[in-house]
């Protein structure tokens, strides 16, 4: 299996293709087995050398009690890069991903051309940002714990959501695993294992990612969101006051671009890595 050692925790990743360098990041609570299942490491892999890892405590990789903030996560980002030798490469973020990638671009500009992100949300933006509540995993996990007598809540609470999940008994989980395809099992599994780690806060702080911070962006971003987003607000945001700012949108999706509509996710992220890569 492909791990590397980054300040001594192992980070699982592959790699496919060659050219400019592209980096996948996922988002909190997935792995990097999204891009698997999107096909984009493969359709990419034609015109670009395309890595993908798991983030700390996700996937494979080294599961930490803490370091899960973007900056945090940014450095892991920065010292796999070092670590493969990769050239300045230009970053695909789903969700938290892109925060990450934000955050890489800021506290690396030599390291990294820019950024995609896929529907982001940012907790520095929070204060514009209406919709949080209205993000699906949340609404999807919180109405499938409440038919199993489990109520987390109205207000988002990750850390809270881990715990409940990692505390479900025997009986619960049964009743889970008849109403959930094999996918989604493996995926409440994943997030019971975050439980014990700083994760589920650590991902909604904003850890120096301010709004002052986020607008002194020059690197090109990409403002992918998808035709159904939470996160409009944050998506015109951007637009307004980023120079190097575009913005698209994946149709006939809602935070899953990847997932729901791999085709246009695709087609949009190479579209504008050739169009972001040229203008680098």
């Amino acid at each position: 299996m492909p791990h590397i050692a980054i300040d001594n925790e192992r980070f699982y990743y592959q790699q496919a293709g060659s050219g400019p360098d592209v980096v996948l990041i996922h988002a909190a609570t997935s792995n990097m087995a999204l891009w698997m299942f999107s096909g984009i490491m493969e359709a990419l892999s034609s015109e670009f050398r395309v890595t993908a890892y798991d983030l700390r405590g996700h996937g494979m990789s080294d599961r930490t009690p803490t370091g899960y903030t973007s900056p945090e996560m940014a450095h892991d980002l920065a010292k796999l890069h070092q670590a493969l030798n990769l050239q300045p490469a230009f970053l695909v973020g789903h969700s938290f991903g892109g925060v990450i990638g934000v955050h890489a671009c800021l506290n690396y500009p030599e390291t990294f051309e820019g950024v995609i992100l896929s529907d982001t949300y940012f907790p520095g933006l929070s204060r514009i940002e209406p919709n949080l509540k209205k993000i699906p995993i949340w609404n999807k996990w919180r109405d499938l714990l409440g038919q199993v007598g489990t109520d987390v809540g109205e207000e988002v609470d990750f850390q809270k959501l881990f715990s409940m999940i990692a505390e479900l008994k025997s009986e619960q989980m049964q009743t889970l695993e008849k109403m959930l395809d094999p996918f989604s099992m493996r995926w409440l599994t994943s997030l019971a294992h975050l439980a014990p780690t700083s994760c589920g806060k650590d991902i909604f702080s904003e850890a120096g990612l301010s709004e002052e911070k986020i607008r002194s962006l020059k690197k090109p971003l990409v403002a992918l969101y998808d035709e159904h987003t939470a996160f409009s607000a944050t998506r015109d945001f951007l637009k307004e006051h980023l120079t190097h700012c575009s913005v698209d949108s994946v149709p006939a999706a809602n935070h899953l671009a990847p997932l729901e509509n791999p085709n246009a996710f695709i087609s949009l992220v190479k579209k504008h890595l050739c169009i972001s890569l040229q203008l680098s």
